[in-house]
Order: C-alpha cells, then structure tokens, then sequence
C-alpha cells in the first residue's frame, strides 16, 4: 500500500494544504499519531512540510470539516475521537485504506455493501438498459484482459460495480456509490492483487451477477452479487492478514 507518512504526497492534483492535510489525515484516521490528544503545532508542521502558516491552518480547516479536529484557545488543535468523523467523507474513507486499514473498518465497509449493493442488482436486473448492459460487458472484457491487479483493471472493476447502481434506475443508490468511490478503489485494488480468490475464479463470479442481469432475473442477480461481496471481503481481509506492512498497529 501507498503509505504516505512524513513528506509531501507525489499527487500534483493536490495543493500544498491538500497535500499537509492528506498526510496529517492518513496518521489520524490509521491510529499513527498514538496516543497525542493534539495534533503538531503549527510550527512543528511548518517544518516538517515545508510550507507556509497560512497554508497549515487550510489544511487544519480542511480537517476539522470533515470532523478529524477541533482548534480550541489555549490548547491548540486536538485529535477528535473516532465518533465525531465524517467516516462517508471521500478522503477519510480513502485514507482509511491507505495506510494499515483497519480489519474493524473493512468489515463495516463491507457490511454496508452487502446492504445496498445485492439490492441494486437486483433491481438493475429489472431495469437496466441495452447501452448500461453494453458497458457492463465491455468492463467485464477489460478485467480479463488486462494485467492482474493493474489500474486498467480495478479501474474496469470499478465501472462495472459504478454500471449495476447506474441501471438500477434509483438516483440514491447510484449517489452512495459515487460517495465511496476512493473506498471501492482501494478495495478492489487489494482484492485483485491479495490473490486468495483465483483470476478466473472472480470473474466467473462478475460473469455470473451479469448474466442474471441481462437475463432479469433479480433474486438471483442479488443473491451472486452477494456472493461476489463475501468473496471480496475474504479477500481483503487476507491481504491484510497475510502482508505485514498493511497490518496495522495496536493503539
């Protein structure tokens, strides 16, 4: 995994404040800052960085809008406890993963999936459309074709996940899966480079939530979608389990 402890992200989509708050965030949300109440002062930041006071304190907004911090008179920006995150922000969810995820995480991660994620296949395999089935079946073609683990075919993972809440037909559906887009990402990142499941083994599994798709057969397009998820989720909990680097610290 991409850890990014200390230094600045290579991401030149980032802002200097972007990139501060990226790295701060990362250490908070995976547990790196032990047991610190406040976060580094502003000018321990400034150092380490490399940057200006006026970019810190962005960075430090940035985190406490999505409920990370909280700067207080007198006792400086302290660490919020878990409960007060913003735990569907794209970035925290993202951070979450990218340094030592946390199995806790995953497993609520997933918990969630399996609540809307079979519901939308089952649906999509009522409503879908020829061009969503279309796109469907070429994401299929480019998770066979492309290299195992490569970004071209998490990236094609991710559309044919992003295609079944689109014909779903439910605008609320196809928002959450925009919301948790950097988390899936990581996940299927982790899913198809951890091994447990074989290559043709999981496409089989994607094969067949498709085919009771195209066929309209909506239970049984949510019971395989179903299935694909508690694979996934062996899956990443294996990676986690069996790579030393992405198993994260008692705190």
């Amino acid at each position: 995994m991409d850890v990014r402890q200390g230094g600045l992200s290579a991401r030149k989509r980032l802002g200097l404040a972007e990139q501060v708050a990226e790295s701060l965030g990362v250490r908070i949300v995976s547990g790196k800052l032990g047991d610190r109440a406040n976060l580094p002062t502003e000018a321990e930041i400034q150092s380490e960085f490399s940057v200006s006071r006026t970019a810190v304190r962005e960075a430090v907004r940035l985190l406490s809008a999505k409920g990370l911090t909280e700067s207080r008179p007198k006792t400086g920006t302290r660490i919020r406890s878990r409960e007060f995150w913003n735990l569907l922000d794209p970035d925290v969810l993202s951070w979450q993963l990218t340094s030592s995820p946390d199995p806790r995480f995953l497993e609520n991660l997933f918990e969630m999936r399996s609540i809307f994620e079979p519901e939308a296949a089952r649906l999509c395999a009522r409503h879908a459309t020829s061009t969503v089935l279309e796109q469907m079946e070429n994401a299929l073609e480019r998770m066979i074709v492309h290299p195992l683990g490569s970004l071209e075919q998490v990236d094609a993972d991710l559309t044919f996940h992003q295609m079944i809440l689109e014909g779903s037909g439910n605008d609320l559906l196809r928002s959450v899966g925009s919301l948790i887009e950097s988390a899936l990402l990581a996940t299927f990142r982790m899913n198809w480079s951890a091994r447990s499941t074989s290559h043709p083994d999981r496409m089989e599994m994607h094969r067949t939530v498709f085919l009771h798709i195209k066929a309209h057969e909506p239970d049984q397009a949510a019971k395989a979608m179903q299935v694909l998820i508690q694979h996934s989720k062996d899956d990443s909990l294996n990676a986690i389990k069996n790579d030393p680097t992405m198993q994260r610290s008692a705190h």
